[in-house]
């Protein structure tokens, strides 16, 4: 049988292309559609073990690819949205969740006709752009996506069937690539693993091997030792994404490599029983002989045998793909705290290791729902470094320490990983805002930019809290106890207005306002009473100017900390 290898191999990697470009455009589309819904998803992450397995799986299921949600998660866990702990359980859900693209593939791939479902889908999906309805145009992609991901399973399937029937290729993959022995295993599991790490997708990967095994060309313990390659192979792209990211995140993705790895060994070392309890579940795949079926003479019984032997097989490797990985879970989601701790063995984390922002993965800036998400949970971490650094300030302002050395160093790193935070949240959402977004996503990412800006300028304020501090220390120019209790007391104001901030930051019901105006017009009533007092206090000679100079400017950078958080609250409201 003369083969032409050429066309063969553009076949089977034109039509993985296609496989795997449908695929992120039916991705893009499912997160459209799914739109903010996809944030509350996200939220159930922080709850407990079995919630986070929850959402990986519900995550997964919506954007069809697992090394995208870890991806993804490594990012989140790098930005202090969650914790190591809390990503295991989505960790293991992913895992479960990636089993649908097979489910999908075995389904539709090899029980009904390529040609007669992925062109009309195409067609069907198309027609929404002309109609100017965004929510319809969002479905229109997903079925476009749908239709290319298909099309580039019809074209690998064209591709590796000229192989069937080929006696070289056969002798080659019964002498290197069989699974009958626990030491062959080891072949088709490792070619699993470095073909995913290829193509980065552990779904196409899946893919290739079913239609491989639907063709004949491999039997199905081969395809089942492959997947467990395939499983082990998906863990390098978050460990890849890791690179330069914190220690927490560097370990989320060595927590997802630990899991793959272990769950894949049992299956390895009881892979005969395990093959057999599916049989069990499943009789209709082992019956199929393909030497049988290779000896049928005419060609339309032979292709007729080949394809209604192709569903079974196909059903049979989704069933083997989610029952191990489900089977994993059960096992490991006892011991995730210890799968964490064992994580941080491997990726120990430095005491003195500052708090960074990293840009997270394009993946997540791809999906607005995600990526403002994510934007503002930094948000929020921003406004904790702001309060910390105010609470530090307030107590060097009304109690000067010599020299000032450990707390001002620490109010000086604040502002500068601040400044770091504000620069990089505006960089993040520049090419958020050239999406295709709604018109509350686009005010939302006005909003956090704003937010982020008036953060900045309390950093700054703060920033000039201290070194007025420096100056009253350096130049031993105290203040009388009135004063003191003065500025205790619009400090207090200012304190509780920023707490204030930090309990509304995801609510958008607009309750904030009423205390907001509250704080705001008790803040600017006190600076104008306390002017009032230390104009009587000069009057009586009871400071210096130069004393009062410097508390007249403690007062005013109290008020514009107080106006910048009065402009956050308006942007939590939804009124700026």
């Amino acid at each position: 049988m003369n083969i032409d290898y050429f066309d063969m191999l553009v076949g089977i990697f034109g039509g993985l292309a296609l496989f795997l470009y449908g695929m992120k455009v039916m991705s893009d589309g499912l997160q459209k559609v799914a739109g903010d819904k996809m944030r509350s998803v996200l939220s159930a992450m922080t709850t407990n073990r079995f919630a986070g397995v929850g959402t990986g799986f519900v995550v997964t299921s919506v954007i069809q690819s697992s090394s995208a949600t870890t991806v993804m998660l490594v990012g989140f866990v790098n930005a202090g949205l969650l914790t190591l702990n809390q990503s295991i359980g989505v960790i293991m859900g992913a895992n479960i969740g990636t089993t649908a693209t097979a489910w999908l593939v075995a389904i539709f791939g090899f029980k009904i006709k390529i040609a007669l479902m992925a062109l009309p889908a195409i067609a069907i999906g198309f027609i929404p752009r002309f109609t100017g309805h965004r929510k319809l145009a969002d479905w229109g992609e997903v079925l476009i996506g749908f239709g290319i991901l298909f099309i580039g399973l019809g074209f690998m399937k064209d591709a590796v069937s000229v192989l069937k029937g080929a006696p070289q290729v056969e002798t080659w993959i019964a002498c290197h690539c069989s699974a009958d022995t626990i030491v062959n295993r080891f072949v088709p599991v490792f070619v699993g693993m470095i073909f995913t790490f290829i193509v980065q997708s552990s779904s196409a990967a899946m893919a290739v091997t079913m239609t491989m095994a639907a063709q004949g060309l491999i039997d199905i313990p081969t395809a089942c030792a492959l997947a467990l390659g395939q499983n082990i192979g998906t863990t390098i792209t978050a460990n890849l994404a890791a690179i330069g990211t914190s220690t927490a995140a560097k370990q989320a993705a060595r927590a997802h490599f630990l899991f793959n790895l272990l769950g894949s060994v049992w299956p390895i070392l009881l892979f005969t029983p395990f093959l057999a309890a599916i049989d069990i579940i499943y009789p209709a795949a082992a019956k199929i002989d393909f030497h049988v079926i290779r000896n049928i003479q005419d060609p339309e019984q032979l292709k007729a045998a080949v394809k209604a032997a192709a569903f079974p097989i196909t059903v049979y490797l989704a069933i083997f793909h989610s029952a191990f990985n489900i089977i994993n879970t059960a096992l490991f989601l006892p011991f995730s705290n210890q799968l964490a701790w064992l994580s941080a063995k491997l990726v120990p984390g430095k005491d003195n290791e500052e708090i960074h922002l990293r840009f997270l993965d394009p993946k997540v800036m791809e999906s607005a729902p995600m990526a403002l998400h994510a934007a503002r949970g930094e948000l929020n971490r921003m406004l904790q470094e702001v309060e910390q650094m105010f609470e530090q300030v307030l107590d060097l302002v009304t109690h000067p320490k010599k020299k000032m050395g450990k707390t001002a160093d620490d109010i000086l790193r604040r502002e500068q990983t601040i400044d770091l935070l504000e620069k990089e949240i505006t960089e993040y959402l520049v090419p958020v805002a050239q999406l295709e977004l709604s018109a509350q996503q686009s005010h939302e990412v006005g909003g956090i930019l704003n937010c982020a800006n008036d953060l900045e300028r309390i950093g700054d304020h703060c920033e000039s809290l201290l070194r007025l501090a420096k100056k009253r220390y350096e130049k031993k120019m105290p203040f009388s106890e009135d004063a003191i209790a003065d500025i205790l007391e619009i400090g207090d104001h200012v304190r509780k207005f920023m707490s204030l901030l930090h309990q509304h930051i995801f609510d958008s019901s607009g309750q904030i306002m009423k205390e907001a105006d509250a704080y705001e017009t008790e803040i600017n009533a006190l600076r104008k009473k306390i002017r009032k007092g230390h104009i009587a206090r000069l009057n009586n000679q009871e400071c210096t100017a130069q004393q009062g100079l410097i508390y007249i400017d403690m007062l005013t950078s109290f008020e514009k900390i107080g106006d910048h958080a009065y402009n956050v609250a308006q942007v939590f409201a939804g009124e700026r």
